[in-house]
């Protein structure tokens, strides 16, 4: 009787993406767009004050250019509420494939340039942060996914880790801010966006977990099974 009932039910429907993502996946995009340009532009479209640095340093530039942009797209992607119900687990998890690959590729070509970072130790200790909690949380992820019981695990790490990730956009945000702050120099601003466009990111993220955020999907069985990824 139970299995008829069941097969007599609907399909639930997937859940629909709140504004505040969509607004998150329009900065994603943009500036995603925007950071390919140094893999598609070069050295044409380096900072006047970053240039040196980042011309002596290309390959590192290239690949935190074009995993960033793909970690940050596929990022977004994997968090919208559709994408992570049960009849599309399979994409959800490929797409997180990606993401996980793109993260930790930029993450260790974040960690490189950070060490010639311009602004000094503050910046550099800044950026070198950032890219070593990006390695951490991925990798916590990732490993927190193949275990079955660790599901929750895995979402709140992914969280924290794209909340890192997005301080592409952040980033963006701040510093046009900040260079207005300090009346147009751009080296003091780049010390403090260093640490701006993520520990902010950072804390509104704990304290949406701590507040009880939960995805807005259930989980059948056979996506807690364990899984291969």
């Amino acid at each position: 009787m139970t299995s008829l009932l069941s097969s007599a039910m609907p399909p639930e429907r997937a859940p629909r993406a709140p504004v505040r993502w969509w607004l998150a996946a329009v900065l994603a995009v943009a500036i995603a767009g925007y950071a390919l340009r140094y893999v598609i532009s070069g050295e044409r479209a380096y900072v006047p004050e970053l240039a040196p640095s980042f011309a002596a340093r290309p390959w590192l530039i290239w690949a935190h250019a074009l995993f960033g942009p793909i970690a940050l797209v596929t990022g977004i992607v994997n968090l919208l509420p559709a994408l992570r119900h049960p009849p599309r687990w399979i994409l959800h998890r490929w797409t997180g494939r990606v993401y996980v690959t793109s993260a930790l590729l930029t993450g260790f070509a974040g960690l490189g340039l950070s060490v010639f970072a311009s602004g000094g130790t503050v910046a550099r200790a800044g950026f070198a942060l950032l890219a070593l909690a990006v390695l951490g949380a991925t990798t916590r992820g990732f490993v927190a996914i193949r275990s079955a019981v660790a599901i929750r695990t895995h979402r709140e790490w992914m969280l924290r880790s794209y909340a890192m990730i997005f301080a592409a956009v952040t980033l963006r945000i701040w510093l046009p801010l900040l260079i207005v702050a300090y009346g147009g120099q751009f080296v003091p601003a780049y010390r403090w966006v260093a640490w701006v466009s993520w520990v902010p990111n950072v804390i509104a993220v704990e304290w949406m977990i701590h507040r009880g955020w939960r995805p807005r999907f259930r989980l059948t069985r056979s996506v807690t099974a364990p899984m291969e990824v």
